[in-house]
């Protein structure tokens, strides 16, 4: 339970300033670890966390991924659906009866919004429009998400390749900033992978139901090891920055900041929120963008943009790989 944990050791006047939003961000709690239960048992996706029924099955023809509020299916060949667990628009009175319900329908509601915002852009997850009755269709990212590559194949993940990526996801977040966007849940899985015609492999960024855009307000913060838990549960600009450097840092050492191997994650939740609480973040100096990484948790950086700038000079241009 990460943010009341958080909350409970806080001073009260960052109590009182927190508890306004923080049945926004209840649903952060319990996304992370679901997602990776749902992974397990990934074949009965449509009954395996949806106890209070009212499926929607749409005709997806695979199921690639869900989470608490929403699964991603093949639809056809380099088209996926992400859709709602719950039919909500067959059933009037679920919203004001189930708690989850309401989250669900929330967050696509901003994520649409989020979306028809951001527009196409060369960093931001292709938006093939509406399914109805309810439902984004999205190109498929066909080298599947950041953290399954860096699970998989990070050995080969060459200098010039993460090199790339680093400065590529900064592009995403400064665009975001400048449409007045902030993600509020960067972590490698949120970045999806595809090929280039020239053979390169381009980030993208995904999944703005969590989002915070004016006063739409999503129901997300970052992950423990993308968030620091000094500041108060509310997204900000500087919380995308700070989770940047942990993305980087997943990125340049192929794991997350103090990650122990077979470790369960509520442990990790816990421990790494002490370490980054008391200031404590991983060495970084014999990493490359070391400095980039520790100027992104010390909020060294003000704007994304100033990052990129960073980014940019450090990381030698490598717009490609």
């Amino acid at each position: 339970m990460w943010i009341v944990w958080r909350l409970l050791r806080r001073p009260l006047s960052l109590l009182s300033q927190a508890l306004g939003p923080i049945n926004l961000f209840w649903r952060r709690l319990f996304s992370h670890h679901s997602e990776s239960t749902a992974k397990e048992t990934i074949h009965d996706v449509h009954t395996s966390h949806n106890a209070i029924g009212m499926d929607y099955r749409p005709p997806v023809v695979a199921i690639i991924h869900h989470s608490t509020n929403a699964i991603v299916g093949r639809l056809e060949d380099n088209i996926v659906l992400k859709y709602p667990r719950y039919a909500w628009w067959d059933f009037p009175d679920a919203k004001q009866k189930y708690r989850a319900v309401q989250d669900a329908k929330a967050s696509f509601f901003v994520e649409g919004e989020i979306l028809k915002v951001l527009g196409d852009h060369p960093r931001i997850v292709k938006f093939l429009g509406r399914f109805d009755p309810e439902g984004f269709k999205f190109a498929e990212a066909d080298k599947g998400n950041l953290q399954q590559y860096i699970d998989n194949w990070f050995p080969t993940m060459t200098l010039k390749i993460r090199s790339a990526w680093c400065l590529q996801a900064t592009e995403a977040i400064a665009y975001l900033h400048s449409k007045g966007v902030i993600h509020s849940d960067l972590r490698p899985e949120n970045y999806l992978l595809y090929s280039c015609p020239d053979g390169r492999v381009d980030l993208r960024l995904c999944d703005f139901g969590g989002s915070t855009y004016g006063k739409l307000v999503g129901l997300n913060l970052p992950d423990p090891g993308f968030f620091d838990p000094r500041k108060p549960p509310i997204p900000t600009q500087a919380t995308d920055i700070f989770s940047l450097g942990s993305v980087f840092y997943t990125i340049m050492s192929g794991h997350w900041p103090h990650w122990v191997d077979g470790e369960e994650l509520s442990s990790y939740g816990c421990r790494v929120d002490e370490l980054f609480e008391k200031g404590e973040f991983p060495a970084v100096t014999d990493l490359y963008c070391g400095s980039v990484i520790q100027g992104c948790w010390n909020d060294q950086y003000d704007t994304a943009n100033e990052l990129l700038l960073d980014c940019s000079q450090v990381l030698n241009g490598d717009h490609g790989i």
